[in-house]
């Protein structure tokens, strides 16, 4: 649970976990809208060792812009936020709805931080037991047959 108050209206916000299903659902949409979008990194270089070989990455720059405004713009993605949200609470009593920000209009200046809160609420548990299986993973494949298998599908 993370209770705080919004930057903007220092109104209190109190963003509850969703039920497994619907935080699995919340990570499988962003995945997709990360899934849909190319990184578009450049390796520089003709040198066959991927460690030696620098690379250009102003195209994550645009990799970024993408998929924030592919989530951003994205009806799925939009309704399992909400789908998350409904456990959660803007000023103690009024549920976090859609119409919420019809009913107190100032919240709309909290909206993105509200919906930020959510998803790291909701995704933190998930990456944090992804973070620690890389970190399992990547010394036994050495680093770098593991930059090489990053790279490689990267490159695809």
């Amino acid at each position: 649970m993370r209770d705080f108050k919004a930057k903007n209206t220092g109104n209190r916000i109190v963003i509850n976990p969703a039920p497994y299903k619907t935080a699995i659902n919340l990570k499988n949409v962003l995945l997709n809208e990360l899934k849909n979008n190319i990184l578009g990194l450049k390796v520089l270089g003709n040198k066959e060792n991927v460690l030696e070989k620098e690379i250009d990455f102003t195209g994550c720059i645009d990799f970024i812009k993408n998929v924030l405004i592919g989530a951003d713009i994205s009806e799925t993605v939009n309704k399992v936020i909400f789908d998350c949200l409904g456990y959660c609470t803007y000023n103690t009593v009024e549920a976090i709805t859609e119409s919420l920000f019809d009913k107190i209009p100032e919240a709309r200046e909290d909206y993105y931080e509200i919906i930020i809160a959510c998803i790291e609420e909701n995704l933190k548990p998930f990456m944090k037991s992804l973070a620690s299986e890389w970190s399992i993973l990547a010394p036994k494949l050495g680093e770098s047959q593991a930059l090489n298998v990053i790279f490689q599908s990267l490159s695809k």
